[in-house]
């Protein structure tokens, strides 16, 4: 998935999913490849199922959060981010969420407290929110940042659907290809 080989990973995982379909942490798995397959529908359908098998599952309720507000169902969107546990992907998803519902205040008061609280175990998260707040020397400044602490985020770069409004950039295209995926 995260080369971009989006079929491939979707046969993958439809074949664990028949082995395994009790596993919360496989249906997670289906919706992060329907996520960065900007499939948000079936991105949705999969986090609720494994959120119904282990409601307690990390990131799922952040991601099918984004899905929704990629579906401009921003109120639903709203309750799931809400809902998330992890305070990284709960302030990276309320910061971005507030800014489309077009609150910059609440936008910038959620992206302040994933910086004081989280600091560089989140970067690659506050270059997700620089992107979508249209702040692209910032975004990819920050991605750079993740490059120098290691940040595990850097694996999604080429298919995460937060950093679209920054793909066609030459530096962030550069800094794609240079982690080697393009």
């Amino acid at each position: 998935m995260r080369a971009r080989r989006f079929a491939e990973a979707r046969d993958a995982i439809e074949r664990a999913l028949a082995l395994d379909p009790l596993n919360p942490r496989t249906h997670r798995a289906s919706g992060l490849i329907a996520y960065a397959s900007r499939r948000y529908g079936d991105a949705v359908a999969a986090y609720r199922q494994a959120l119904q098998l282990n409601p307690e599952i990390s990131n799922a309720n952040a991601f099918m959060g984004n899905s929704l507000m990629l579906m401009n169902k921003l109120p639903q969107a709203r309750a799931a981010i809400a809902s998330e546990k992890s305070d990284m992907f709960r302030l990276t998803s309320q910061a971005i969420l507030e800014h489309r519902f077009g609150n910059p205040a609440a936008a910038q008061e959620a992206y302040a407290e994933l910086v004081t609280k989280l600091g560089d175990a989140a970067v690659y998260q506050q270059a997700e929110v620089m992107a979508q707040f249209g702040r692209t020397s910032e975004a990819i400044d920050l991605l750079r940042r993740a490059r120098a602490v290691g940040d595990a985020g850097l694996t999604a770069i080429a298919t995460d659907p937060m950093l679209d409004p920054i793909a066609r950039d030459p530096d962030f295209v550069r800094l794609v290809k240079e982690l080697g995926f393009a």
